[in-house]
């Protein structure tokens, strides 16, 4: 619910932005920070380093440009956490009815995830995919199957809706900004990750952030950009108009045009000077926070 709230908040002010703005990129913002739409998707993994993204309607940047330049993570968890009922770690789920957390720690059972893909009702394996499900002919999304069996971790809902449930500690949440001694909790541990602005706990895990050293965690990364040219060996594109860079900025190639999705957003970015990525995945350096075998960089010496 919440999710839907910000969204639509977001889209509406999107709506209104794109009618005030010039529909060019314009320098102005550039280096402003920035959270991706991504992670207000609770189950969102984080991004990671060997990619780059380009979000291109952000309604936080007066650019329109957010731009994720080869990070991990999410920029609202810098620490980033371990997975639910895994061994090692101080995160479990908890049962539909509010049971399974530790009152005496403070913890509550709160919904963190849905699982209802959309669905076609006329294709009977549109809901193959999901256990324990079936295509709601008038909603359109995989609905719980009475007396089915539901994946690991999911609750069927009063609404027939599978949703996942977590422990959280009210207000024990990571923010961006915040010392890395901020983002944990008293036993030491990373706080939850948490949709931000709000104190709702995501439940993917998510690795922690690369080493602020070698210029990949957001600060160095994750930012409002702008279109400063085409990809390299391209025409040049009269109709488009380009932004110039700003001091301590650098017009660098993010992603080459392959012939696939929208060429308009292709080719140069302003970036931060030195931030250019070297392609080597294994420059992430050392991360603060969580590490296991999906992330890339080296584990803390102090371990998670």
């Amino acid at each position: 619910m919440t999710r839907s709230i910000l969204c639509g908040l977001f889209g509406l002010i999107s709506v209104v932005t794109i009618g005030i703005l010039p529909v060019a990129c314009q320098s102005g913002g550039v280096g402003d920070p920035c959270t991706p739409e991504d992670e207000y998707d609770s189950q969102f993994a984080g991004f990671k380093v060997t990619e780059e993204n380009i979000e291109s309607r952000s309604f936080q940047c007066s650019t329109r440009i957010c731009l994720v330049n080869h990070f991990q993570g999410r920029v609202s968890c810098p620490l980033g956490q371990p997975g639910v009922d895994v061994a090692g770690s101080p995160r479990k789920s908890c049962n539909a009815d509010g049971s399974g957390c530790d009152a005496a720690k403070g913890e509550k059972c709160l919904e963190s995830a849905t699982l209802a893909p959309d669905c076609d009702p006329k294709d009977k394996n549109s809901c193959a995919g999901v256990t324990g499900t079936h295509c709601d002919e008038k909603k359109k999304i995989c609905v719980c199957t009475s007396g089915g069996t539901t994946p690991p971790g999911f609750f069927c809902g009063k609404d027939s809706i599978l949703k996942n449930f977590v422990c959280h500690i009210p207000n024990n949440c990571q923010a961006a900004g915040l010392a890395d001694k901020d983002n944990r909790d008293k036993a030491g541990d990373p706080k939850d990750c948490c949709i931000p602005g709000t104190d709702n706990p995501v439940e993917a895990p998510v690795c922690g952030q690369c080493s602020k050293a070698k210029n990949r965690n957001a600060e160095q990364a994750v930012y409002c950009s702008c279109r400063c040219g085409v990809a390299e060996g391209e025409p040049d594109d009269p109709d488009f108009n380009f932004c110039e860079c700003p001091t301590g900025f650098t017009c660098t190639e993010i992603r080459k045009n392959v012939g696939l999705g929208d060429k308009q957003i292709t080719g140069k970015y302003c970036i931060k000077e030195g931030s250019a990525f070297d392609g080597d995945p294994f420059s992430c350096g050392e991360v603060a926070g969580h590490f296991d075998s999906t992330c890339r960089g080296t584990a803390p010496l102090s371990g998670n």
